[in-house]
């Protein structure tokens, strides 16, 4: 049974579709309004219920492009427009997606530009037939294009109608004319004065005639309120080439291809067969094993580093896969992100771990990721080179690692600044494997218990798909073909971890803000000289390199709201510590923004998740990673705001620790003598208290202070 109403249309013979609807202009600034014959198809997809009149859910749509399935968020919202009669609208909106709306307008720019077209003709009509002049009207997305009262108009169906330009006028709420073009009225009624709205900001105000008609088709997924999208732009071309249009009775749909014996598309079987087994999903219960079993793995090498330093380093590649590693010369660092690596199976023999040395003359980014030279052929960086290879199909289980050694020999801002950027662009979509692994496309949106739970912590452990960023390299910057084919669109996947080392010396370049903000930094300074290599029997076994799937050091979250299902106390608490800490720190203007809040947050989860150590452990170390790095000068506002940190970190033990009205002339009782060693020892949050009594005695004994002197 063939079912329409106005531009939406559905055919019970196609499998799995909701609906089709015509794209108009409301498409391309809010969403889509949902006729009400056509809510039982979503309560059906939607898995038997609608959010009741005032609620809204969010919903996630998904585009398959080139066998990746892109992610978008969206809600579906039931407005009530009408008391007391309870009217309603059903609508699915995007407002402040602006990527995806950037995507719709990309795919179906003739519908937009013959919408922003007619409403241009129909201002103008207006304005001749009636002698007035309507100015400084947007004729886009941003806002209304006439007023009634300034055209002298009715908002009526009848009115409009007559207004229109030659051609369209006999058109009609819902008709063809001679031309096809069709205008079909905003819902409901209005005054008979007022703004006539843009047909940006009206669903179906204005569609195209039927020969230039663009569709958006929604499926049904195994996951409630997730639809799949496929894409009809203007021309018949297929955003989905494994599918073909089919005419019927003057209606267009979508069939799928043929399928296998066992259910699935060629395609999709052929792609099945892969190369190497998938390496093992490693649960939560048992990722402190895991990460013990590293441990073990670096010190049977022959290396000692501080307790609960491979955690910290786990913990900070698992929130954001870039790290950056400080102390002094000798400690270290490029070796422990080696072992690491080779822990977890990466190696420079398989192309996995890629050092690269950082040049003090490094002042842009062509060194890093490559440039085109005077013939124009595009020679690749080291960082591109490493890129392409973690960008394969079959590596995406693989991890990869990118090492920049000494990469503050150079400002970081200059060479590196792209690549931060393209950090911030990260997003979730669904690749072909997987979905060649499912064909549904979707069973790893929901944990395998409990499919359809949208707040298993087993889906989150489970995520579907890789991350992946905007493209490092677009293919417009490349003049062959060529380069094209071999660098176009090359992005950051998410099997990417990039580890800077540094040393903060009169050789070096501080950090600013923006690169501390986005990175995770640890500091070991702190060093033991009696830590020797230990000589092992030779009964006892030797650690091997572990091999797990992405998720062991995959970002679960990109979003706070990913996690606020399950550990919304935590992130509350969290969010009240960091407030209370960022009061004190606006005094000298070293406040940290939503993004530091959100990495703090993830750090905190995963380290609950995986039981690495104590929530005051973990604080203690997003302290010195996130928050203490950020303060440096000589004011006295410093030092009464390295005070107040101290006073908190310490806990219980403030206010009989020291006497703070005689610290704020000379902090010595904070970083000499007996009675500082057992206060700073006995604190809530001891490295970080540690920290701050070496800068206050920076601070005191050369009159400025950084966290990064050493």
């Amino acid at each position: 049974m063939i079912k329409q109403n106005g531009s939406w249309w559905k055919d019970d013979r196609i499998p799995g579709l909701i609906a089709r609807k015509q794209v108009d202009g409301f498409l391309f600034g809010h969403g889509f309004e949902i006729p009400a014959d056509f809510y039982p198809d979503f309560i059906e997809a939607c898995g038997g219920s609608l959010p009741a009149i005032g609620e809204s859910r969010p919903i996630r749509l998904l585009h398959e492009n080139g066998g990746v399935y892109a992610t978008y968020e969206a809600r579906l919202e039931h407005w009530r427009i009408a008391v007391p009669s309870g009217k309603s609208s059903l609508e699915v909106r995007y407002d402040s997606n602006k990527e995806l709306k950037q995507f719709l307008l990309s795919v179906f720019s003739s519908t937009y530009l013959e919408v922003k077209e007619w409403a241009a003709r129909f201002v103008d009509q207006a304005n001749r037939q009636n002698g007035t002049r309507v100015q400084n009207r947007e004729y886009g997305p941003a806002g209304v294009y006439a007023a009634a009262a300034e055209a002298g108009q009715t908002q009526t169906g009848q009115t409009q109608t007559s207004q229109m330009p030659t051609g369209q006028a006999q058109a009609g709420a819902a008709g063809n004319t001679a031309s096809g073009s069709r205008r079909i009225p905003p819902r409901g009624t209005a005054p008979d004065k007022g703004a006539v709205r843009s047909p940006f900001d009206t669903p179906d105000a204005y569609l195209p005639r039927e020969d230039r008609a663009e569709y958006l088709y929604l499926y049904r997924t195994d996951t409630p309120f997730t639809y799949r999208l496929e894409l009809r732009p203007l021309g018949g071309q297929e955003m989905r080439p494994s599918h073909f249009i089919i005419a019927e009775t003057g209606a267009e749909y979508l069939v799928a291809p043929p399928q296998a014996e066992d259910g699935r598309s060629d395609e999709d079987s052929a792609a099945l067969s892969p190369a190497e087994p998938a390496p093992p999903h490693i649960p939560d219960d048992e990722v402190r094993a895991a990460i013990a079993g590293v441990s073990a793995y670096i010190r049977q090498r022959g290396f000692s580093f501080p307790d609960g330093l491979v955690e910290h380093f786990y913990l900070s590649l698992k929130t954001r896969p870039f790290v950056i590693l400080a102390g002094i010369s000798g400690t270290g660092k490029t070796q422990l992100a080696r072992l690491f690596a080779e822990a977890l199976g990466a190696a420079p023999d398989n192309g996995q771990f890629t050092l690269i040395p950082v040049r003090p003359d490094w002042s842009d980014p062509a060194d890093l990721i490559g440039y085109r030279d005077l013939s124009g052929v595009f020679k690749p960086g080291p960082l591109t080179l490493a890129l392409k290879e973690a960008s394969r199909p079959g590596n995406a289980d693989k991890p990869y690692f990118i090492v920049l050694d000494e990469m503050n020999l150079a400002r970081v801002e200059h060479y590196f600044s792209d690549v931060l950027s393209l950090m911030e662009t990260r997003r979730r979509s669904i690749g072909r494997k997987d979905r060649t692994a499912d064909p549904a496309g979707l069973a790893g949106l929901t944990g395998p218990a409990d499919r359809g739970h949208s707040t298993d912590p087993q889906r989150l452990a489970h995520p579907l798909g890789e991350i992946v960023t905007q493209p490092l390299l677009p293919e417009s910057m490349f003049d062959r073909r060529e380069d094209r084919e071999e660098y176009g669109n090359l992005y950051i996947p998410g099997n990417v971890y990039v580890i800077g080392t540094v040393n903060m010396d009169e050789t070096t370049y501080p950090f600013s803000k923006k690169v501390l903000d986005r990175a995770g930094t640890i500091e070991f300074n702190h060093i033991d000289l009696m830590q020797l290599p230990q000589l092992y029997a030779e009964a006892e076994q030797e650690e091997e390199a572990l091999l797990a799937d992405r998720h062991l050091l995959g970002s679960d979250y990109l979003q706070l709201v990913d996690a606020m299902g399950d550990y919304a106390k935590l992130i509350e608490r969290t969010a009240e510590e960091l407030s209370e800490i960022n009061g004190m720190l606006e005094e000298i203007q070293a406040h940290v923004g939503f993004r530091v809040r959100d990495a703090i947050c993830f750090y905190l989860i995963y380290n609950e998740r995986f039981k690495l150590m104590t929530r005051a452990e973990a604080f203690d170390a997003q302290l010195m990673q996130k928050i203490l790095p950020r303060i440096q000068g000589s004011r006295y506002s410093v030092k009464r705001v390295l005070l107040d940190l101290l006073r908190h970190c310490l806990g219980s033990e403030a206010s009989k620790a020291f006497d703070w009205r005689e610290l704020e002339d000379s902090a010595e009782a904070v970083y000499s003598g007996r009675r500082s060693r057992e206060s700073l020892a006995a604190a809530r949050y001891p490295q970080s208290a540690r920290k701050i009594s070496y800068m206050l005695r920076r601070l005191d004994e050369d009159g400025f202070t950084s966290y990064w002197l050493s």
